[in-house]
């Protein structure tokens, strides 16, 4: 179904419309927000063109997934060759108590696309889970709510917040115990004489400790039977087909014809289940597979399993479990051609209703299916789910005997910009979590930072500044690289070659191990050379310490000790390493500390000086003795942003860069507070600055603040 013209064209004009009256859609109005504006066009949670359709978490890798169907061919802000859009999803958990704890924002681009059929899309964040159990204790089994929207980023911590175009999807995931260390040192701290130990400290240790494997046992089919109290034909058939399978591959194998003699105190015929054994049928009974989709950004496959009964996993949580095993095909127009089978483990939980949702991953390459910068392709994606054994590869039409399969399409991107089809090419994709392409030729930052999570206005770089990026086309063997830099104050690029740490996984393991990348020679090993091999988020290094002003970087790639193949084109930043400074002094009167009677009108000056500056905030406290008053800016220099007096109403008044209000520079001048309404009380003038930089590459900024008090009387 193809959405209406007048649909299109109200979609290319929501941001216009948006501008002028945030509430233009009606999406705000049960918000109960404050001056807010009547809606001119009722419309929420609009799935025309795109839906959100599964929510499957990774207890190992601890990424959450979200998979989105995009349904339309226009309506996204224009083709490859444009910037096109962005589809966002926010993610919340409760913990069950009631309370959405926001886990952050994740988006991907879209474009107008000649598809008439629906294209999958995947997206994740790494989540930290802010509450864990060990093995033996009640699962930790978080609600997940995700919010999709197009275009408009959902605010942070407003888990009700409506979407215009998208929805809201939940869903309840299971979390991975506590690392079996941490809970024999929590079991035996009264032992060594510790009476209280501070969660957060617990979680500290967990990530320092080395994650040994667990002993986790396998559990005895005697056990599991019991359990089951017996149970129906079908349930002792899913405790015993592990082992019938593995006796059907090799009949030679002792531990399987073991694991089966308890069936014989059970006065169990394992020949009732020949039919089943012989001829599988799709069975969707215990699990199922609901979603399969690309992540473009982290090339990986997706799927999405839900997983429907309280037991039939082979053990609980403290016992090695069970895997459900998904293998992925793509066609890309001339038949189905094996990727690979990846696999997400699984136990016996009770499970709520409406079940638990995982999600497995497969690293993929598809750089020889990619094509020229404006060209988009698009391949059929095929998900085969199978409990227990692995379904057979290069067998597109596998009938698992527990399990099912999941089609759909997927866009195959075409390469960026400049990067030519079957070209080795390197290729620096962003710089402080800022795309490269969004870093004018000053070195500064505007716009929406990678994985949508803070937005720059001319922002500089400081502190900690990742550099990211992909390579394409990639020769066989191993690759080396060394990041190059030139500050303000070298006159020829320089090697910089400071270690840091990298979170790596080598499939088919889906355990992120963290590794110190150290150069050798100046050159760092360039992991990703194997598909097989996935470092998070593309990371390449990270500078440190840098001089202000700008400087460039690029990074250089060769074959071991042989000569250099190709270089990443060279892209200039601004650095700031130095904070704001702030200022604020009572001038009226008694002046700093000094006493004051209620109505008089106190004045005094403010200031913030800095590079880079961001916001600037005037308030008094506390609140609410002090919320009668009126601060108002009466002079600033330089005056050309604003003309005063501003007011921000009641007793605090801010102006900021992106308002156009502040100077780069910052701003100075006189404020008065007219204390008519206030209750007397000793009360502070505060001055809270901010600058620009991205900080450690991520929201935060550099702060500064002063403080002077007063005492207010009655007169």
């Amino acid at each position: 179904m193809t959405a209406p013209e007048k649909d299109v064209a109200l979609r290319h004009a929501a941001r216009f419309h948006l501008i002028a009256n945030p509430n233009y859609f009606g999406n705000l109005t049960d918000l109960d927000l404050p001056g807010l504006p009547k809606a001119v066009l009722k419309k929420v949670g609009d799935t025309t063109f795109e839906e959100l359709t599964c929510l499957g978490y990774n207890p190992d890798t601890e990424i959450l997934t979200a998979i989105v169907r995009i349904k339309q061919q226009a309506g996204y802000g224009g083709d490859a060759c444009t910037d096109g859009s962005q589809e966002y999803v926010r993610f919340y958990l409760d913990y069950g108590d009631g309370i959405w704890v926001d886990h952050g924002v994740s988006s991907f681009t879209i474009h107008d696309l000649p598809f008439k059929d629906p294209l999958c899309y995947a997206v994740s964040v790494l989540i930290r889970p802010k509450r864990r159990s060990c093995c033996d204790d009640k699962p930790v089994l978080p609600n997940v709510r995700a919010i999709l929207s197009w275009n408009v980023m959902p605010p942070p911590n407003m888990p009700n917040w409506p979407p215009v175009w998208g929805n809201r999807l939940e869903r309840d995931i299971q979390i991975e115990p506590r690392n079996w260390f941490i809970c024999k040192l929590i079991g035996h701290i009264g032992d060594i004489g510790i009476q209280k130990i501070d969660p957060a400290l617990i979680d500290k240790l967990a990530t320092a400790v080395t994650k040994l494997p667990p002993p986790k046992p396998d559990p005895v089919l005697a056990e599991l039977m019991k359990a089951e109290k017996g149970g129906d034909e079908l349930t002792v058939l899913r405790h015993v087909f592990p082992a019938v399978a593995k006796l059907a591959a090799d009949q030679t194998d002792i531990a399987a014809w073991q694991a089966l003699s308890p069936l014989k105190a059970f006065d169990i015929d394992i020949g009732k289940f020949a039919d089943f054994l012989a001829t599988p049928k799709f069975n969707t009974t215990y699990e199922e597979l609901h979603c399969v989709g690309i992540d473009r950004d982290a090339k990986t496959l997706h799927g999405v399993v839900q997983i429907k009964r309280r037991s039939g996993y082979s053990g609980n949580l403290c016992q090695k479990g069970s895997r459900e095993y998904i293998a992925f095909y793509l066609d890309f127009g001339a038949g189905w051609e094996y990727q690979g089978t990846t696999f997400v483990e699984v136990h016996d939980v009770d499970v709520p209703r409406g079940g638990l949702w995982y999600q497995a991953a497969l690293p993929v390459d598809l750089d020889k299916q990619r094509q020229e910068w404006c060209k988009t392709g698009r391949a059929r994606i095929r998900g085969i789910l199978s409990w227990a054994v692995p379904p057979a590869p290069n067998q597109p039409n596998f009938v698992p005997h527990w399990g099912d399969r999941e089609d759909c399409w997927i866009e195959i991107r075409p390469f960026p910009k400049g990067v030519i089809p079957g070209v080795f090419t390197p290729f620096l994709e962003s710089i402080g979590n800022m795309s490269v392409a969004k870093i004018n030729g000053a070195g500064y930052a505007n716009g929406t930072s990678i994985g949508s999570t803070f937005t720059a206005d001319d922002a500089p770089f400081g502190g900690r500044t990742l550099l990211k990026g992909d390579v394409f086309n990639l020769p066989p063997g191993p690759l080396e690289y060394r990041i190059m830099i030139q500050g303000p104050s070298d006159v020829t690029p320089r090697v910089y070659n400071t270690p840091f740490d990298v979170d790596v996984t080598t499939f088919p393991s889906v355990t992120p191990v963290t590794q110190t990348l150290n150069a050798v020679g100046d050159w760092f090993p360039y992991l990703a050379a194997s598909p097989l091999v996935t470092v998070a988020d593309k990371l390449l290094g990270a500078l440190n310490g840098l001089e202000n002003g700008l400087t460039t970087v690029y990074l250089e790639f060769r074959q071991p000790l042989g000569p250099v193949l190709a270089t990443t084109v060279p892209k200039a930043f601004m650095v700031d390493n130095t904070g704001p400074q702030a200022d604020v002094e009572i001038t009226s009167g008694a002046g700093n500390c000094g006493k004051f009677g209620i109505g008089e009108v106190i004045s005094g000056t403010y200031s913030m000086i800095g590079d880079h500056s961001g916001s600037l905030l005037l308030h008094v406290t506390p609140l609410p003795e002090a919320a009668g008053g009126t601060m108002v800016i009466t002079s600033a220099a330089p005056a050309a942003f604003f003309t005063p007096p501003f007011s921000g109403g009641n007793s605090s008044v801010s102006i900021s860069y992106a308002a156009l209000s502040l100077n780069t520079n910052g701003a100075s001048g006189n404020w008065e507070l007219d204390t008519t309404g206030m209750e007397p009380c000793g009360y502070n003038v505060r001055i809270y600055v901010e600058d620009r930089t991205i900080l450690n590459s991520g929201p935060n900024h550099r702060p500064a603040s002063d403080i002077e008090g007063f005492c207010l009387e009655q007169r």
